[in-house]
This record gives structure tokens, sequence and C-alpha cells, in this order.
């Protein structure tokens, strides 16, 4: 459906309530606050947060993810008040091109597609490694595991995105619940339950900050950000899921709303109750397998074995999450990329049900494919290639962060260059733009960090350095950025060009939302002022939740 309307020019520009696209717009409000709330965590929190603790200790640690989580607030706050203006698949390729330029759309939506390519066999990785809890690869390599768990989350994918929406929204309630679970008991312990030493207070935090000299405890937190990085990735997802929401001028800033609390909450209340439970030295955080989470040995630590298997089944299911948001992002940014004339037309393929099903074929035989190096590489394949994938990983989300703040800021720039009022924005991101600001400097700073962290040998001989565990825990320094620079300069080189789209001839019109009569009316109902206590508690859970 579209209509005639004229822009800040007079000039005559097309409407759509619906992007062109094939999709069908079906996500709930309720999906899109569960994928915000719980959609991303995953092996990243649950199972490498250990090995952050351990390199950079509690503080360090919590310091990484404090800097991560600030930068991802500005972030998905950003990406919702373009996406909710423009609502349309694809969001991470289509509006650098869009309003920065082509070469940069190029660019960012393969890198964006990549991560997550790579984070879809990178959580079946993590699946398999943790079911060698309960059965050891003796008895079953950890590889079977990853298509075990592959083959039905892929047939789910293949029939409608309620199915993805569906499942997710289940998933995502039992770990919510169980993180939550697990707060609740690491509180205890620390105040002293099962123990006849009373309090742990900060016991734990021997050394708060590991590193003999300034310059390790420097290089050992710049380190960690990988993790962090790896951990945070997907916040930004309620953007991609624009394209295919109901009503995106409510639901999408519903789910955006909170997201400062939920970084509290979920993330660095995680990291400090883990911090404070666990020393630094202990063998659990500083060993190289992902056998066990920290999640799971707090519990078998103090003596709950039961809340060991529970916990373990619970990273499982929600790494099995992650790895579902992974399929859906990867085929969602496919076709996009598809549809602009970035890939090969096949992918852009979209069935009767709105499922782009080439697409998910495509991450689907990557997924294959890192299974069978994990296969390739022995019995503890999965854990070997867990290590070198989410070190890809980590920087590719990292580089998506700062593309799309930089595109923001050109975004709002234009918007206003060109008469358009603040006020007719659906969703105003806050702190701009200071916050698209701090995300590119936190974005190069930790960059500068990392890279230091990396190739600083602290003396030691370059041979023994760069070993093998060198290469499979710092990947993204040969594989992951310089695949990012390497596609920009080509695509702007030989095809599109540097040229930044001027201010004034950006196109802020084309795939426009424009509500129905009942979305509007539905939309002023949630700005009015409460009556009563129950309307209060409705406003609060929609502001938080």
């Amino acid at each position: 459906m579209s209509f005639l309307t004229s822009n800040s020019k007079g000039e005559e520009a097309v409407i759509h309530t619906q992007p062109q696209g094939k999709l069908h717009r079906k996500l709930q409000a309720r999906h899109l606050e569960m994928i915000a709330i719980g959609g991303t965590i995953g092996t990243g929190l649950l199972l490498r947060s250990g090995g952050a603790i351990s390199r950079s200790g509690p503080i360090g640690a919590l310091l990484c993810f404090s800097i991560v989580g600030l930068q991802v607030f500005g972030v998905a706050s950003s990406i919702g008040e373009m996406a909710t203006y423009l609502p349309v698949e694809g969001a991470f390729s289509h509006f650098p091109a869009r309003f920065v330029t082509p070469a940069l759309g190029f660019a960012g939506g393969w890198n964006y597609w990549f991560t997550w390519a790579l984070t879809f066999p990178c959580e079946f990785a993590g699946i398999a490694s943790l079911m060698t809890y309960w059965i050891d690869t003796s008895r079953v390599a950890s590889w079977v595991w990853s298509i075990v768990f592959m083959v039905p989350l892929v047939g789910i994918n293949l029939i409608t995105v309620t199915g993805f929406a569906e499942t997710e929204f289940a998933l995502c309630i039992v770990k919510i619940l169980a993180i939550v679970l697990f707060l609740i008991v690491a509180i205890c312990v620390w105040f002293g339950a099962g123990s006849n030493q009373g309090p742990l207070w900060f016991r734990n935090w021997n050394p708060a900050i590991v590193g003999e000299t300034s310059v390790d405890r420097f290089l050992n937190i710049g380190g960690s950000f990988t993790t962090a990085f790896f951990s945070f990735g997907g916040t930004e997802l309620v953007g991609l899921t624009a394209g295919e929401a109901t009503n995106p001028r409510r639901s999408v800033p519903r789910a955006i709303n909170g997201t400062f609390y939920r970084i509290i909450i979920f993330y660095l209340g995680s990291i400090f109750m883990v911090g404070v439970l666990l020393s630094p030295t202990s063998p659990i955080l500083k060993a190289k397998s992902i056998k066990e989470s920290p999640f799971v040995y707090v519990y078998s630590q103090i003596g709950i074995k039961f809340g060991a298997d529970l916990m373990n089944a619970v990273i499982i299911v929600a790494a099995t999450s992650a790895a579902n948001s992974a399929l859906y992002a990867c085929a969602r940014t496919l076709l996009r990329l598809a549809e602009d004339g970035n890939a090969p037309r096949i992918f852009a393929k979209v069935d009767k049900r709105g499922v782009p099903v080439n697409a998910v074929f495509a991450v689907t035989f990557v997924g294959l494919v890192a299974v069978a190096g994990a296969f390739g590489a022995g019995k503890d394949g999965s854990a070997l290639t867990f290590d070198w994938l989410s070190g890809v990983i980590s920087l590719g989300i990292m580089t998506n962060w700062m593309i799309m703040s930089f595109t923001h800021l050109r975004f709002r720039y234009g918007y206003l260059a060109q008469g358009r009022r603040i006020e007719d924005l659906p969703y105003v991101a806050p702190f701009f733009p200071y916050a698209d600001i701090l995300s590119l400097t936190i974005g190069f700073v930790v960059t500068i960090f990392m890279i230091i962290s990396a190739f600083y040998t602290k003396g030691i001989d370059g041979a023994v350095w760069f070993s093998k565990s060198w290469f499979m825990d710092n990947s993204w320094t040969y594989f992951g950025v310089p695949m990012v620079i390497i596609a920009f300069i080509v695509h702007g080189s030989f095809v599109s060009g540097f040229r930044l789209v001027p201010y004034e001839e950006m196109d802020f019109e084309t795939n426009r939302y424009v509500e129905t009569a009942e979305e509007l009316a539905e939309n002023e109902a949630m700005k009015e002022r409460p009556k009563n206590l129950k309307g209060w508690a409705k406003k609060i859970w929609f502001k938080l939740f």
C-alpha cells in the first residue's frame, strides 16, 4: 500500500505503509521485548566471561563489560531511532548505504552477515562442548551434538517468521528465569549461605585487577574486551526485526526501553557475582576448555549437584536461543544485500510464507562447514572452533556498532538539514550526538587497547609468543578486521566511489512507515497519563520491558 505526499522541497515522494520486500509483519511486541531482553544471552556471557575474570580480574572484567555496555546503550538507541522511522529489513547494510556511502553499506552489510554467519556455528560449538559435561567425547564426538541441535533449528526457521519468534520467546523465558535464579542463589552464597566461613564479601577480589605491573594490568584489561564484545553481540538485533514487526512505531521503542537496566542486571550483575564467588586464580576460570562454565561451577562448588546440571542445561538453551537469533539475523541481512544488488539475486528469493529460504540455506551451509572443521580438528575440535570463531566475531560486532553510530550521526544531521522536526520522529535517541561520539570513541580506543594487547610480547621471544594459542585467541587481527577494510576499499574503488551522500539528497520518505488508524489509537493510548494503580503498573512495565 502506498500514497503520494510532498517532502520538505515540495516534491512528490512515495510513502509505503510497508516496505516493498516480501517479508510478513508477524512479530508481536512481546516477541521483540523478549528478543531485546534475553535474545543475546548466550555462550559469550555464560561461557567466556570466566576467562575475562581470570585474565583481567573481577574489577578489570567489570570495567570491560561496563564500557562496552555503555556503548551498547548508545548504539541500540541510535538504531532504534532509524529503524522506527524506516522499518526495513537488513538495516545494517541499507542504512549505511542510504545515509553515508554505498561502499560502507556493502562492507558493513557483509561484515554483519559474516559476523552472524560465524556466530551460528560458534554457538553450536559451545553446545557441543557443554554436552561433554554429561557425555564424554570418547563415547560421542563433540561435533555430533552440533548436528543434532542444528537440524531442528533450521527446520523451525524455514516454517514462518512466527516459528523463529515463538521459539525465541520460549527459550528466552527459560534463560532469563535461570539467570535471575542464579543471581538470587549467588547473592545468598555471597552472604554466607551454605558455608561456615561467613560472608565472602570481597575476599576473592585478590587481586582485583590481574597483573604484576601497571603495563601488565593494562594489557590484560585490553585483552578481555573481546569477551565483552562477543557477549553483548546481538543487543542491536531489535533494529533488524523492525522489517517484520507489527506496528513497529510502538513495538520497536518498547523493546529498546530499559536497555540500560537490562545491561546492569543481566550482564554486570552476573559478572559481579561470578567475580565475588570465584577467585581469579580459580582453575575453572583459567581453564581453556569450555566443558564447564563458571555459572555451572558455582553450583558444584557449593555442593548443589542438581543445580550444576540445571545450569548446564540452561546454558545449552541459551546457546540454542543465540543460534536461533544468528540464523534469523544472517538470513535477513543476506536478503537485503541481494535486494540491493550486493549479493547474488538467488538469495533475494522469499517464499509465500515470507521466509528467505535460500538465505537460510546459505548460513546453514556455513554452519556445516564449521562442523566439518571441528570434526577435522579432533575430539576437542568444537572447543578449538569456538575459540577461533569468537575472536573473529568480537571485532566484527564492534565494527558494526561503530558503523551504525556514524550512520546515525549523518541520519540525524541530514534529517535536520532538510528542515524536518525532531518532534516528528516516532522515537528519539537520547543524548545525541554525544552517545554516538562516545560509541565511536570507545570503539577506536578499545581497538588500540586490543592491538597493543595482542602484539606486545612483554619481552617474550616472538617464536614463543605467536604460538598456536595466540592465533586461536587473536583471529580478529588477521581475518576479521582486514576483511571489512578490503570490502570497503574494493567496492568504493571499482563500483560506487567514496562520495558521501549529501544531506540534501538523503531520502527520508521511501519505506517510511505510516500507521493505520488502529495503530495510531493504540500508540496514543500508551501516551496517556495512568489513572489508577493498574495503569501505573502497566506504564512502568512498558518502560522497563
